[in-house]
């Protein structure tokens, strides 16, 4: 996802990060680093969840743990990425280092082979001539050993600077990927993915799970009257009251056009009514103001539908459901939820 907090905001997750790598006693590497500034701000659902589990059952987060988890849930499953051109990248950064490697060690095998010289001869007779020749000798080759030595360390850390900038590019694509760019939002294959984890784990550990289906009430004719340049001002409205209001491991996404959906996992159908009707309320309250003017364009309203997953049944009958509940509030008046666990049965409205 696209890091959008602003500086003071993502100074304070910064100081919160590193103050909980230090209470759990974790090494503040950049590697670390993101997944406990993902965790902070809220960004990463699967992630809060599984480290909140893994608390709990005082599994120790070891390097190699790390490494997993940051490879699950901070750059993983990004079908667009090119494979081979990342292949490549990483490939020519770790001949640099082998490369380095080699002839360092080509240097330690003409070193040694000089202290076995310098050891051969002091078992003889030497004489003060031959002995000051030969500290002479050994540290011309010290020196040149110390200077190897020196270029290896340079170029290795040369190399270890392109590598982490490979992997800050290669997360920073996957994160792109699963991010809606109007509004910064998950996006539609995000949600997708989520939502599958999810009920997946809501089944295997027999935990609720709600969902809620938004649509923004005369949005076409709002778009029509005002321009698609407002019309985006408005999906942007709603994307910053669904990330202002929906905390903890619940994730919001822009569905497509003017829906927007939001995966509440742990949560009964009462407690997602709850929080999608505050919602509504907040957007409701928020009126749209004119660039460089005290005008607005009115109220913004959004209809939504609210169900719970039931064990066993597909997403999309999970959606469907959600679909007609939404729709069923535009029937009724819109700017409005309707919530229920079985299908309302009626024809959608326009």
């Amino acid at each position: 996802m696209i890091y959008s907090e602003p500086t003071h905001k993502a100074s304070e997750i910064a100081q919160q990060t590193i103050a909980e790598l230090a209470s759990e006693s974790i090494a503040p590497n950049p590697q670390n680093f993101t997944i406990w500034f993902d965790i902070l701000s809220g960004r990463n659902p699967a992630l809060i969840r599984f480290i909140d589990r893994a608390k709990e059952k005082g599994i120790e987060f070891s390097p190699e743990r790390l490494r997993e988890i940051y490879s699950r849930f901070i750059i993983s499953g990004n079908d667009n990425i090119d494979s081979n051109d990342w292949n490549q990248r990483m490939t020519e950064v770790a001949s640099k280092i082998t490369e380095a490697l080699g002839e360092i060690g080509d240097g330690t095998e003409k070193y040694g082979a000089a202290l076995e010289d310098l050891s051969g001869n002091l078992s003889g007779t030497v004489n003060g001539s031959d002995l000051t020749h030969m500290i002479a000798d050994i540290l011309s080759e010290t020196k040149s050993m110390d200077g190897q030595v020196s270029n290896l360390h340079t170029r290795v850390q040369e190399s270890s600077d392109e590598l982490e900038a490979l992997r800050r590019e290669l997360a920073e694509t996957k994160r792109d990927a699963m991010t809606d760019k109007l509004t910064g939002l998950a996006n539609r294959r995000c949600f997708d993915e989520s939502l599958l984890q999810m009920t997946t784990e809501a089944r295997e550990n027999g935990e609720q799970l709600c969902i809620a289906l938004c649509d923004v009430d005369h949005f076409k004719k709002f778009n029509d009257t005002h321009g698609h340049q407002v019309g985006d001002q408005v999906l942007r409205l709603v994307g910053r009251i669904l990330v202002e209001n929906v905390k903890g491991s619940d994730l919001p996404a822009r569905y497509g056009g003017e829906e927007f959906v939001i995966i509440l996992p742990e949560t009964p159908l009462k407690g997602a009514s709850i929080v999608a009707d505050h919602l509504r309320q907040k957007l409701a309250s928020r009126k749209l103001a004119r660039k460089g003017s005290e005008d607005t364009y009115g109220k913004v309203t959004m209809s939504i539908g609210v169900t719970e997953y039931i064990f066993g049944e597909s997403m999309e009958e999970l959606i469907e459901r959600a679909d007609g509940l939404l729709y069923k509030a535009k029937q009724e008046g819109r700017n409005r939820i309707c919530a229920a666990m079985a299908h309302p049965g009626l024809k959608k409205a326009g």
